[in-house]
């Protein structure tokens, strides 16, 4: 059984700056959508990144995190993988966890494509003969030739996501975690991924997916949260938060 709880999360990015830049910095953040700026102690601004962002989910719930860039959702990721601790509230996972958020994550550039499938295959405890089996998985699926035995330094922004991909959806886990990164790459590697996404959703006990696309949230999951500005505008089924989010009519409630 898997099991995520998120309680009152709220996540602060410190702003070291001059008080110049400062000025500028608040400006330029009062016109995006990267979250509210604040103060702490000793007048350090921070950028409010997630603001009391609370969910739970069960076997079976797949969620949507929807917003514009910078409202939060690759934070609220983090959070979920363990990578990054709350400054207050409250976050309990139970189950396996499988992350897919930055091409370059946890790959050493300076090590084979080759090599980084064996480390994290031990990483992950694999025994040998099943560690062998996973390179021949990520190397088929890749088609990354002799790349695969070339440093990932070498490798362009794409391969690497390839690689990481991959890697990530080659071992089955309870909890699966995801940036919207599928989108890189040429026509036949996004076909290929999303085969290959859907059948590891369809497997996975939870699914928590960042997306830009209405299509993808409302076909893939069953529960979808809107940030704005890390503040949780509407949640309830994919279909109609995507529906009030495309319209940008946030329910009364969140704006009162």
């Amino acid at each position: 059984m898997a099991h995520v709880s998120v309680t009152d999360v709220v996540v602060n990015y410190p702003v070291y700056t001059t008080v110049r830049q400062r000025s500028i910095f608040t400006y330029a953040a009062h016109k995006a959508s990267f979250g509210r700026v604040a103060r702490e102690v000793g007048h350090i601004p921070v950028v409010e990144a997630l603001r009391g962002v609370s969910f739970e989910l069960n076997d079976g719930d797949r969620l949507a995190l929807i917003g514009r860039n910078g409202s939060g959702k690759t934070t609220m990721l983090k959070v979920c993988t363990g990578l990054l601790l709350p400054d207050r509230g409250r976050v309990d996972v139970e189950g396996s966890r499988a992350a897919i958020l930055n091409p370059a994550a946890g790959l050493d550039i300076d090590k084979s494509g080759a090599e980084n499938v064996a480390q994290i295959g031990q990483l992950l405890g694999l025994s040998k003969a099943v560690r062998k089996r996973l390179l021949d998985d990520v190397a088929e699926f890749t088609e990354l030739g002799d790349f695969m035995n070339l440093p990932v330094r070498t490798y362009s922004s794409g391969m690497m996501v390839r690689l990481l991909f991959a890697i990530a959806t080659s071992v089955e886990r309870d909890v699966v975690i995801i940036d919207e990164l599928i989108g890189a790459g040429d026509a036949h590697f996004i076909a290929k991924a999303q085969a290959r996404v859907s059948d590891m959703f369809t497997r996975a006990k939870i699914l928590i997916l960042a997306t830009h696309s209405g299509d993808i949230a409302t076909r893939m999951c069953n529960r979808a949260i809107w940030l704005d500005s890390g503040r949780p505008i509407m949640t309830g089924t994919a279909h109609e938060v995507w529906e009030a989010y495309k319209e940008q009519r946030p329910p009364l409630e969140a704006v009162a």
